[in-house]
């Protein structure tokens, strides 16, 4: 038997939903959904897909807090409040300030084709700040994941989390929805851990906005790009 009582799969006879090579290539951020609810079954399955992550010394050291219904509205009102009043952010994990020379212009190129993609002139700032409050709304996804770890943790943990989230989103792909992983959302952490009774232990440091995607939605049309193999990689192979 597997942890809390349930039977290990067996490898070899798993479920099969789509070949890896094409989960991985067709995942993409999904930032629209429908209406239909994500029931707690299929979150089960997901979770228990993305649990198999490593992490250092097998500590597994990911917390999840799942929020659906009327507790996820009524959090993305008090987050939406916040960040449209100005407040400022105080984020658990802090933002970055700045970003090497090559790293800046890629997250910016990307910025841009996102909003020629939308329809959206960069210099318009009141879409711009609409679109940015839109983070606070989860998108208006049905259901939101939010994913931290014991404050006395060190970046080994953070590195862990990365994993776990990866392997989340792979998940939640492999099972036909869509997903997208949100920092923004962590600007103002003391709301969610007491909207959602969190422990003051926990560092969150991370979102997963998640539900069906919406299929007619122009953000969803939009797909990043990626640099190539010769940008990242130095071979060193006799």
């Amino acid at each position: 038997m597997g942890r809390a009582g349930r039977p290990v799969r067996d490898i070899k006879k798993k479920e099969k939903n789509m070949e890896f090579s094409e989960c991985l290539a067709g995942r993409k951020s999904i930032r629209a959904f429908t209406a239909k609810k994500v029931g707690k079954e299929i979150l089960e399955k997901i979770l228990e897909a993305a649990e198999r992550s490593p992490s250092y010394m097998n500590t597994q050291p990911w917390e999840v807090f799942v929020a659906t219904g009327e507790r996820k509205e009524a959090l993305a009102k008090r987050l939406y409040e916040e960040a449209a009043s100005g407040t400022t952010p105080n984020p658990d994990l802090p933002f970055p300030k700045d970003w090497p020379e090559t790293i800046g212009r890629r997250s910016m190129e990307h910025r841009l084709r996102r909003f020629k993609a939308l329809g959206i002139d960069p210099n318009d700032q009141e879409k711009v700040r609409q679109g940015y409050l839109r983070n606070f709304q989860f998108y208006g996804a049905p259901c939101v994941l939010f994913i931290g770890l014991e404050k006395s943790l060190t970046p080994w943990s953070i590195f862990d989390l990365g994993l776990f989230t990866g392997s989340l989103l792979l998940a939640i792909h492999d099972q036909g929805l869509g997903g997208v992983p949100q920092a923004l959302t962590m600007a103002y952490p003391d709301i969610i851990r007491k909207e959602l009774a969190i422990p003051s232990n926990i560092n969150l440091l991370l979102s997963v906005s998640m539900g069906y995607p919406d299929p007619e939605a122009p953000v969803n049309q939009y797909r990043s790009t990626r640099k190539s193999q010769d940008e990242y990689v130095r071979w060193h192979m006799d």
